[in-house]
């Protein structure tokens, strides 16, 4: 899965395309969206709920918790514009934990879990290393971060760039 850093700039990237200029909350409550979907890191500690899903990559790694989400916060907020900018946030997140490769079994993620059960990982870039604080702060790890920071920033400047390149035109 991508550090805390590519998923911040996979959320930067999805607020960059809206045209709205967005209030300081509801910035800093998209990008808690950004990273809700690893809330089950946490979960997963309780035992009670390992047992209905909540693992790492489990039921929280769904489109369909996205929609969820997504239909809570319109409930909650009657703002259209903030519950899609809440699906396709945490689409995102992921759509790109779908690209890093997966070395701890099981390999890959249900993402249309409870439609298909099918596990799903295409193994494209590399994941952080994690388990002490010193493979953490490696050189490989650091490497890793550069790599995905590179990747997701280019996909900022990307949509910034188309956007500015519409904005330009008659």
């Amino acid at each position: 899965m991508p550090t805390p850093i590519g998923h911040f700039l996979i959320t930067s990237s999805a607020l960059s395309l809206s045209s709205r200029k967005f209030r300081l909350k509801e910035i800093f409550f998209l990008f808690l969206i950004g990273f809700l979907p690893d809330v089950d890191l946490i979960l997963g500690k309780l035992h009670f709920l390992r047992k209905v899903g909540f693992y790492h990559q489990g039921i929280t790694h769904t489109f369909l918790a996205a929609l969820v989400i997504s239909l809570l916060v319109y409930f909650l907020s009657s703002n259209l514009n903030l519950a899609f900018l809440s699906f396709l946030i945490y689409s995102l997140h992921l759509v790109a934990d779908l690209f890093m490769i997966d070395t701890k079994p099981p390999i890959g993620f249900a993402p249309f879990y409870p439609f298909s059960r099918k596990l799903m990982n295409f193994g494209i870039i590399p994941g952080a290393e994690k388990g002490s604080l010193s493979v953490l702060f490696s050189q490989l790890n650091f490497h890793i971060i550069m790599l995905e920071a590179f990747i997701f920033a280019s996909l900022y400047i990307l949509v910034q760039g188309v956007k500015q390149w519409i904005g330009e035109r008659p």
